[in-house]
C-alpha cells in the first residue's frame, strides 16, 4: 500500500491533509458490517467482507476523490443469536459509534459522507426505531445512509434472480456474491440451503456489477458538482 491508497487508514496524516486542502479529497465511505451466523456454508464474516469489497470498487472509480474508512465489523445482529451465534451489538451503541466516525471525518475536513450498511439487521428504518434519538443525530450530520443492495431495483432481481427479490440470508444473492468475491469462505460440502444451491458464479458478477454501480450513482449524488 502507498500514498494514492483509498484507505483512509492507509495514509499518513500528512498525505490525507494535503488531499483534503488540495481538494483532491471531498467525501469518505464508511462500511458497516457484522459478524453473524450465515447457515453452515458460509463464513460469519461474510456482511463485513461484501461491505467492504463494494466499497473499495466504488472508491477506486472515484479516486482519488473518496477514501474509504475503517470498516465497522459488528453490529445489530441479536436475532441471529439464537440462529448459532453472533457478534452483536446494541442499536443506540452502534449508532453513536458510527456517528462519532462521520463526525470525526467531518471535523477533519470531509463532509461529504455515506455510511454504507451491507447487514439486513442495520437498515435504517431498523435503527430509527430502535435508537431514534441517536440515529437523528447520525442524520442531522448530513451523512447518506445507504444499504447497498437497495440500490438495485427490483428489475434487476426479476431479471437475474430465480428465487430471491432482495438480498436474502446466506441465499442465492450472498452464496453467489461470495462466489465471485471470495470463494474461499464457502464451504461447498455443507451447503444445505434449498436458495444457496441456486448461486452461481454468473449470478454473482451480476450482483457485484449491480452494487458497485448502484452505490456509485449514489455517491455521484453525494459529491454533487465536486
Amino acid at each position: 500500500m502507498h500514498h494514492d491508497s483509498v484507505y483512509f487508514g492507509e495514509l499518513t496524516r500528512k498525505e490525507f491533509n494535503a488531499r483534503v486542502a488540495s481538494g483532491e479529497v471531498v467525501g469518505a465511505i464508511v462500511p458497516l458490517g457484522a459478524c453473524e451466523q450465515h447457515q453452515d456454508h458460509l463464513a460469519m464474516i461474510h456482511d463485513t467482507a461484501s461491505v467492504m469489497e463494494i466499497a473499495r470498487r466504488v472508491a477506486v472509480g472515484f479516486a482519488p476523490r473518496v477514501l474509504v474508512a475503517p470498516t465497522v465489523p459488528m453490529s445489530v445482529s441479536e436475532h441471529h443469536m439464537s440462529q448459532g451465534g453472533a457478534l452483536t451489538i446494541r442499536a443506540d451503541v452502534l449508532v453513536e459509534y458510527v456517528h462519532d466516525v462521520c463526525r470525526s471525518l467531518g471535523r477533519l475536513g470531509v463532509n461529504r459522507v455515506m455510511v454504507l450498511n451491507g447487514h439486513g439487521g442495520n437498515k435504517q428504518p431498523k435503527l430509527e426505531s430502535e435508537a431514534p434519538e441517536a440515529m437523528q443525530r447520525l442524520l442531522d450530520l448530513g451523512v447518506m445512509y445507504v444499504t447497498y443492495w437497495e440500490t438495485c431495483p427490483a428489475s434487476f432481481y426479476d431479471e437475474h434472480l430465480e428465487l430471491e427479490k432482495s438480498a436474502g440470508h446466506a441465499g442465492e444473492f450472498e452464496t453467489s456474491f461470495a462466489m465471485i468475491a471470495f470463494p474461499q469462505r464457502i464451504r461447498v460440502d455443507q451447503m444445505n440451503y434449498d436458495n444457496a444451491k441456486r448461486a452461481t458464479i454468473a449470478k454473482g458478477g451480476h450482483i457485484l456489477d449491480a452494487v458497485v454501480a448502484g452505490v456509485s450513482g449514489e455517491v455521484e449524488l453525494m459529491l454533487g458538482g465536486s
